[in-house]
């Protein structure tokens, strides 16, 4: 749990401004830029947008803000919108116009976005009826084909997302984005549905990968992403699972950070973690004792028929726990930095090399995506609560 604790202080998107923006003297300073204001206005959105709103808010005189944050989680903040996620709700909608009718009435000199992950679903403005886009997200979310093709479709289908947004900004004004990271490889056009970044993706990506799922039926909806823009528009990544991942990696002694970027079906991840654990047991290759070996990213699960409470990392820690060599001590920890993993209750889990799960038990959890169903009856549920952000999974092995 120390470790825990550390993964979500390092993943405050409140700690890393404050580290890394400085303002003073009506200028935003941050990468060597200086970026000037009178009358700055501030749009939120995303798990992250609660203390990313407060970092701003404490330091600059906003002519106007918008805040968006996932049901349940605003607390006693007062003027913010508690919208749906994953699936988007009539709340989702009404931010999106309220975006909209911010960016073409208030008098403002900059725009300031704070975006993380969860604004896909968080904001939206489309043709397309609310109730054949919850259906078309909820497609998209279990079919697992993953975040980027998710996304690429969300821009085409939308109004807003892919860089759609600045057209709605009035001429000449400048925009600056501070944007948490919740997707692997860091593709700023990505994250968020890329609210304002250049898109490079086209209707007929969007196409083809709605063809593969069966929603080609939706081809109408498409429209084009802006390919370039005619103002100033800075998008800077101030917070990512890599970032997370060495500080991690700094108060562990023998840590070794094997990648930031970890994708495919969860339970294929958790095989791959024990085939290096089991390498490393046998012939001390790549890995010797005692060690640490961190790793990140967004693993997949493909939801066919109906699913237990589950989530990916709860299959990556069975999916290990059955694989890797017994006879010696082990943990697994499997954290989710928003703390919420899949449709549980659950940050995460972790597993041991004391846990006597039979294989059956653990292949039956993955075939009904039940991994915390089972994980409860063993003591391997980790609960955090809502951590206002998100930098995707961070995973553990300790080999003492």
């Amino acid at each position: 749990m120390d470790i825990v604790e550390k993964i979500l202080e390092y993943s405050n998107p409140y700690n890393v401004l404050q580290e890394k923006v400085k303002i003073k003297d009506n200028s935003l300073l941050f990468n060597n830029e200086n970026i000037p204001f009178n009358k700055p206005i501030l749009i939120s959105v995303g798990k992250a947008s609660l203390p990313m709103a407060r970092f701003f808010s404490e330091r600059i005189e906003l002519k106007a803000k918008l805040i968006v944050t996932p049901k349940g989680t605003k607390g006693k903040e007062n003027n913010v919108i508690e919208a749906g996620h994953p699936l988007p709700d009539e709340n989702s909608i009404e931010a999106g116009k309220k975006m909209i009718e911010l960016l073409t009435t208030e008098d403002y000199d900059l725009v300031i976005f704070a975006i993380s992950g969860g604004a896909s679903a968080l904001v939206e403005y489309s043709e397309i009826s609310l109730d054949e886009l919850r259906m078309i997200n909820k497609i998209l979310v279990t079919s697992g084909i993953g975040i980027n093709k998710i996304n690429i479709v969300r821009k085409h289908l939308s109004k807003i997302k892919g860089g759609k947004i600045l057209e709605y900004i009035k001429d000449k004004i400048p925009v600056v984005s501070f944007i948490v990271s919740d997707v692997p490889g860091n593709d700023i056009s990505s994250i968020g549905s890329g609210l304002t970044s250049i898109d490079t993706s086209t209707n007929e990506n969007a196409l083809e990968i709605l063809k593969d799922i069966g929603l080609e039926r939706y081809s109408k909806y498409l429209t084009e992403t802006p390919k370039s823009v005619s103002r100033i528009v800075k998008n800077y990544i101030i917070l990512d699972n890599m970032e997370v991942l060495k500080k991690v990696a700094n108060i562990l002694d023998n840590s070794f950070i094997l990648t930031s970027e970890i994708r495919g079906e969860a339970r294929d991840v958790g095989t791959i973690i024990a085939s290096i654990y089991n390498s490393s047991e046998n012939y001390n290759v790549p890995l010797r004792r005692p060690y640490y070996l961190l790793l990140g990213g967004e693993p997949e699960v493909t939801i066919q028929g109906k699913a237990g409470k589950g989530g990916r990392n709860g299959e990556v820690c069975l999916s290990f726990l059955k694989y890797a060599k017994k006879g010696n001590r082990f943990e697994l920890l499997g954290l989710a930095t928003d703390g919420v993993d899949g449709n549980s209750e659950y940050a995460g889990c972790k597993v041991t090399s004391d846990m006597k799960i039979a294989e059956d038990d653990i292949d039956t959890a993955l075939e009904t995506h039940n991994s915390y169903g089972l994980l409860e009856n063993y003591g391997g549920t980790i609960k955090t609560g809502y951590t206002h952000t998100n930098v995707n999974n961070i995973y553990v092995l300790r080999a003492p």
